[in-house]
This record gives structure tokens, sequence and C-alpha cells, in this order.
């Protein structure tokens, strides 16, 4: 295997485990924005029914 392998391989690589990284913050966020959502609907419906 010569150097250019080496490199190629290398980048490959690093630009996988970037990609991974990116998709586990991205799916972090978006059940994070979820769980606001939920927390939020729950608190209308509460207020709905027993508010007011």
């Amino acid at each position: 295997m010569n150097d250019e392998e080496k490199i190629a391989r290398g980048v490959a690589r690093g630009i996988a485990r970037h990609e991974a990284a990116r998709a586990d913050a991205n799916a972090r966020q978006f059940l994070g924005c979820l769980l606001i959502f939920a927390i939020l609907g729950i608190g209308f419906i509460l207020l709905i029914t027993y508010g007011g």
C-alpha cells in the first residue's frame, strides 16, 4: 500500500467519523425539540382543561 492510499483511507475515515458525529448531533437536537414541543403541548392542554 502506498502513501496515497493510506492518505485516502485516512481522509475517508475522518469524513465518516465527522458525518456520524453530525448525524448524532442532529438526532439529539431533533429529540430535544420534540421534548420541548411535547411539554408545551401538554401544558396547553392542561391550561385549556383546568385553567379558566
